[in-house]
């Protein structure tokens, strides 16, 4: 939670320099920048598809079949101009990431008490997330001022979560992997990861923003996280198990506050 209340410290002191947004005109033979705006505030909606995702890839199950399930995602956001070019952004969004699937693992380790158990065959996985995101990040308009990219790191605080596997026909071994101490015909207990899970993340964000008008703005993003979605005292893969998902955003700028002139000459 520090450096969140770093990002929010530097992003709200950014508020009161003078900062500009602008666009180039040319008036009587001399390139002038026009002021738009040094501070704006907008909300949006949006929402996600993706999960947890082991790392490196090559122990993503060969057969898995993942089922998303797409959830509304409502936040604000908080623009700082620097040039006609770059802008300084900061956002406060509150989402759940949603994922089924259905795969087939070999040897997954699940520790019971005392007791570590290696499953193979067949399972159902849900895994949902409930967080609080707040990213900081620079966006760069290309020439048309349309069109932007944008990147940046984001802090997310994990409000709920939880991560079950169904164990459904297969085999477990208990004396160690590759074992076949005891054969499932039928479903055994399920394996609930939820009270291992971290409360925290920190990740790098791209996208893609398109002005629609002057106040609508649509934008694709893709993010993905540092850290292990478990606990660092906790170690039940023999991989990662890493945040990514890609997001579709609708925002709408409700206010900006203007400078005090009008003009801010800049001659080229």
């Amino acid at each position: 939670m520090k450096n969140c209340y770093l990002y929010i410290g530097l992003f709200l002191l950014f508020g009161y320099l003078p900062v500009y947004g602008q666009e180039t005109q040319n008036i009587q033979g001399v390139e002038v920048d026009t002021v738009e705006y040094r501070f704006a505030l907008g909300v949006q909606v949006g929402t996600d598809i993706g999960g947890a995702v082991p790392v490196p890839f090559k122990y993503i199950p060969e057969t898995f079949n993942p089922y998303p399930r797409l959830n509304l995602s409502l936040g604000a956001k908080f623009s700082f101009p620097v040039t006609s070019r770059w802008i300084l952004g900061t956002e406060f969004t509150y989402k759940t990431i949603t994922m089924n699937a259905d795969a087939r693992v070999e040897n997954q380790k699940y520790q019971d008490g005392n007791m570590i158990q290696y499953f193979s065959g067949s399972t159902e996985m849900h895994m949902d997330f409930t967080m609080l995101e707040i990213p900081v990040y620079a966006k760069y308009s290309l020439r048309n001022l349309k069109d932007r990219l944008l990147i940046g790191p984001y802090f997310a605080w994990v409000l709920k979560s939880s991560f079950v596997i169904d164990p459904e026909k297969g085999y477990v071994g208990i004396t160690g992997p590759d074992k076949v101490d005891s054969v499932m015909d039928e479903d055994m207990s399920d394996m609930d990861f939820s009270s291992y899970m971290d409360m925290w993340d920190i990740g790098l964000l791209l996208g893609y923003e398109r002005k629609l008008t002057r106040r609508f703005e649509l934008g694709i993003r893709f993010s993905m996280g540092f850290k292990d979605i478990f606990k660092k005292d906790n170690q039940y893969f023999d991989y990662h198990m890493l945040h990514m998902r890609g997001t579709l955003v609708v925002s709408y700028n409700l206010f900006d506050i203007k400078p005090p002139r009008l003009l801010h000459l800049n001659r080229k």
